[in-house]
């Protein structure tokens, strides 16, 4: 990162948590939930309630403008909730939906090369009744290196559904920009797991070509960011975390 995106990410990151921290009286949490006790002092009381508070926000408005304000260093055309709009003939529609619906059901395993070839011979059949898609992605960089970027920005451990309807999208950003190597990921903020090899969750291994479409954690920054940003953001998270609670 530059100098001026690291103090963008510096003043992010502490406003969200200037504005996300709450004060809990521990009395009241602990009538409120009393089994914790068996697990957390007054401390870890805290602690895990100010995590159920923030989590969701953190995943709708921080890794967004995260993403946002680490790729815009490099790329022009940056974007969030970006509208993507077109029309695909029937056949691709089809292939898109049958594919989901056999990965989803256990009849196929993920394979991006297979389902990539799959729908862009689709998308070369003749049709008379073009069908109007429109997808919406969490990022979008329209300028990016290696051709036009789409990334569902989702938590480590997705449920089936939003695995499918991530696949449903990518495949079909990918159709629609087929021509200009369109780059189609779902992508982790951060990685429970803590490496790759270790990554578990059944529900993503069953419907997303993990090697080829799934960027989890580090990866995701440094992919968007350069190699070294997602080092540089762990140093500001401390940096920030250190201020917070010295303050």
């Amino acid at each position: 990162m530059n100098q001026e995106t690291r103090q963008t990410v510096y003043h992010l990151l502490k406003n969200f948590a200037q504005k996300s921290l709450k004060s809990y009286d521990v009395q009241t949490l602990k009538r409120a939930y009393p089994f914790h006790r068996l697990f957390f002092d007054d401390m870890g009381l805290l602690a895990f309630k100010q995590e159920r508070s923030v989590v969701t926000r953190m995943g709708q408005q921080l890794y967004p403008e995260l993403a946002r304000c680490v790729a815009r260093e490099h790329y022009a055309q940056v974007a969030l909730e970006y509208e993507i709009t077109g029309q695909l003939n029937q056949a691709t529609t089809d292939t898109i939906s049958r594919i989901v619906r056999e990965l989803r059901s256990g009849q196929r395993q993920p394979n991006q090369a297979l389902e990539i070839a799959e729908v862009f011979t689709a998308v070369a059949i003749p049709t008379s009744a073009p069908v109007d898609v429109r997808v919406i992605a969490d990022l979008y960089i329209g300028d990016f290196s290696q051709g036009p970027f789409f990334a569902e920005i989702k938590t480590p451990v997705p449920n089936l559904d939003i695995c499918a309807e991530t696949k449903q999208k990518i495949l079909t950003f990918l159709a629609l920009h087929y021509q200009a190597n369109p780059q189609g990921y779902l992508a982790f903020p951060y990685n429970p797991f803590i490496s790759r090899s270790e990554y578990k969750h059944p529900f993503t291994k069953r419907v997303m070509d993990l090697q080829h479409e799934v960027l989890m954690g580090g990866e995701f920054w440094d992919f968007i960011g350069g190699e070294g940003t997602f080092t540089q953001m762990l140093e500001i998270i401390e940096e920030v975390g250190s201020e917070l609670r010295k303050g």
